[in-house]
């Protein structure tokens, strides 16, 4: 079996937990404002693929710590005061584009849409650099050959480069649960 050349965008990510998909509509609409801005001001490609970890990043951070994502998000704190916390915290570990977005959003009283700016960013990073995020869930581990045969198998079937983000399902007996956008390809047993 011969593998055709694969695009070196395309990537197999390994994780333990599908990812969350849950959106408030009203605060997706917003964080599209500041996603898309922030994505625009940061340059090319992979200058809003690193604003769009960095986002990351920090939702993570405020994750983990809900009181420092209360403070962040607190009314009762100053703009200012926020902007020198921002500073203060993330200064020296972001870029210039995403601390500035962060600051952008911090004047506008909306540092607690981070969590979603971040999602939508990925969304919209996804649409711009051509790929397309596959969720996979397997019953058992997969290894590096059948890794590439998928890599090749989804990217001609999507017309894009694929992001598969793969996790062994323990409640799996046999087979696949595939995710692509809306849509699930179920071929497992359960």
């Amino acid at each position: 079996f011969h593998l055709q050349h694969l695009n070196p965008m395309a990537e197999f990510i390994h994780t333990n937990r599908s990812q969350d998909t849950v959106f408030d509509v009203d605060a997706e609409r917003l964080a599209r404002v500041y996603a898309e801005a922030g994505l625009d001001a940061a340059g090319g490609i992979a200058e809003q693929e690193s604003l769009v970890e960095e986002l990351e990043s920090v939702a993570d951070v405020l994750k983990q710590d809900p009181r420092l994502a209360q403070i962040i998000a607190s009314e009762l704190i100053s703009k200012d005061e926020k902007i020198a916390m921002l500073d203060r915290l993330f200064g020296a570990k972001l870029s210039t584009a995403t601390l500035n977005l962060l600051k952008v959003m911090a004047r506008h009283k909306r540092l607690g849409l981070i969590r979603d700016a971040a999602k939508v960013a990925r969304k919209m990073w996804f649409d711009r650099s051509g790929r397309t995020p596959v969720q996979l869930e397997t019953a058992n581990a997969l290894d590096a050959v059948l890794e590439q045969e998928i890599l090749t198998a989804f990217a001609r079937v999507l017309g894009s480069d694929p992001i598969v983000s793969q996790w062994v399902n323990p409640d799996l007996i046999a087979g696949f649960v595939l995710r692509v956008g809306d849509r699930v390809y179920d071929g497992s047993v359960r």
